[in-house]
């Protein structure tokens, strides 16, 4: 597929990713809020193109709607569980917590990415289909 279309969906799926990780990520003060949302975001952006241009026959099926659908179910349904122990444990604002939400946030990210664009939503059209 070309680079154009490439960045097209990567931007669109990197707005999902910044929403939910801006939104789950808890900050030590309120003021972080944008600068999260912009990080998770640009982090989402460059992960996503890399995604889809290493799995470039991905986005000529047509099934891109559903991908970007699961994108956001297995990134929330990752990210929150995992961000959410993590802060009930080692609290919201110390260090080492908003370091291990940060983690969880790659984690969802790698995990939808995968599931999405790197053959896991193939595998289960192809099962439950």
């Amino acid at each position: 597929m070309r680079r154009l279309p490439t960045f097209g969906w990567a931007l669109l799926v990197s707005i999902w990713a910044g929403l939910v990780g801006g939104a789950v990520i808890r900050e030590p003060s309120v003021d972080l809020v944008p600068l999260y949302a912009v990080i998770c975001q640009l982090l989402g952006l460059v992960a996503a193109y890399w995604t889809m241009r290493e799995h470039d026959q991905i986005l000529e099926s047509v099934h891109r709607p559903g991908r970007v659908g699961m994108f956001i179910i297995v990134l929330f349904f990752m990210m929150v569980p995992l961000s959410t122990v993590f802060a009930l444990v080692l609290g919201d604002t110390s260090a080492v917590g908003v370091a291990t939400q940060w983690v969880s946030y790659l984690v969802g990210l790698g995990s939808a990415l995968y599931v999405a664009f790197a053959g896991g939503f193939d595998r289960a059209w192809e099962t439950y289909t």
